[in-house]
């Protein structure tokens, strides 16, 4: 059996496994009741680290510098040496570097054991709403909890999901809008002049 961790985050509650473990990230969609075919946002310990797996453009910098650590996904073109079956259909990685100290701790261990991210999508059952407590997450999964095999308990976690910003060939998408209430006219006054920026939900 994969490793499946539950822990917290800034917002809510997260499911991790190495992304690039195919059978861990199957184990995970069947946990979660969801197609395989899709992705999750990966945590790293800083900003600094996403530069290794993506191009980060200068408005995702402006972004990155303004917001993160915190409650924002920042999605960015995958580099060439990202194997292909773990990006999404159009290329791309998403990622999030956290502000809950907990997490923060998690991440930089696990990345100092394993030198790899760790999944970082909601603890629910695909649909469904994601609890705001392990004990309500646990009773969610029902027997199939057994599949997660490490859970870091550290309270209730009750935010609003993370903002979801996409970065790639000079256009910027707020795909989401989250716990950062960020709008078309506040994502242009944080990117370059002449840049696109529409708000997709």
């Amino acid at each position: 059996m994969s490793e499946i961790i539950l822990y917290p985050t800034e917002t809510v509650y997260a499911l991790g496994v190495n992304p690039f473990d195919r059978a861990a990230w199957n184990e995970l969609c069947e946990l979660k009741g969801r197609h395989g075919d899709q992705t999750a946002s990966w945590l790293v310990p800083s900003v600094e680290d996403i530069s290794f797996y993506a191009e980060v453009t200068p408005e995702a910098e402006e972004l990155m510098a303004r917001y993160l650590p915190g409650p924002l996904t920042i999605v960015l073109k995958a580099k060439s040496h990202i194997p292909r079956d773990v990006q999404a259909l159009d290329g791309t990685v998403s990622f999030r570097v956290t502000s809950d100290p907990v997490a923060a701790e998690l991440i930089k261990e696990y990345m100092a054991t394993h030198d790899v991210p760790l999944t970082c999508t909601s603890a629910n059952v695909h649909g469904q709403p994601t609890m705001s407590t392990p004990e309500g997450i646990v009773a969610q999964f029902g027997d199939r909890v057994q599949q997660i095999t490490k859970i870091v308990d550290d309270g209730a976690r009750i935010g609003r999901p993370s903002t979801i910003v996409r970065c790639v060939d000079g256009q910027v998408t707020v795909l989401r809008k989250g716990s950062i209430p960020l709008k078309s006219s506040e994502a242009a006054s944080v990117v370059h002049s002449g840049y696109l920026v529409r708000v997709e939900i």
